[in-house]
């Protein structure tokens, strides 16, 4: 048996806030998202000015880095070149999950303990945003 550290409400509000700091420094209008392990869903914010739908799109790049535990940024390039048949991913976990740059698993000792979204920019600022609020953790994929 192993001990699985987990994501609680304070390290959520960390990583919220670093990815906000960020965000409010590029005067970039985005939403975020935090999830467990399982996808589910723990924090979710939508900074002033950002689209209804980057809400929904943050949750779904963090679910998708949750469980499988790599950036989505990656599974995007691998859609985009050698691995089409990804696209079914999101069928197989029956809720929304996509495979857009912004998604970041958030790793402790090597583990998968949850994932941050984040959406309403470019590919490459949304997926920065999330880098910096992943590295609240210290350590990322």
């Amino acid at each position: 048996m192993r001990i699985v550290p987990t994501l609680e409400l304070a390290d959520c509000r960390r990583i919220a806030a670093v990815a906000e700091t960020m965000a409010i420094q590029h005067q970039a209008t985005v939403s975020l998202a935090i999830c467990d392990a399982g996808g589910h869903p723990l924090l979710l914010i939508r900074l002033d000015g950002a689209s209804p739908s980057s809400a929904s799109v943050a949750m779904a790049k963090a679910r998708m880095a949750a469980l499988n535990g790599k950036p989505t940024a990656d599974q995007e390039a691998a859609i985009n070149g050698h691995r089409p048949a990804l696209l079914q991913l999101a069928g197989v976990f029956k809720e929304s999950a996509v495979a857009m740059g912004g998604g970041l698993p958030l790793l402790v000792q090597g583990l998968c303990i949850g994932a941050i979204g984040v959406s309403g920019m470019t590919p490459d600022l949304d997926a920065a945003i999330a880098a910096s609020a992943a590295s609240a953790l210290g350590e990322t994929a």
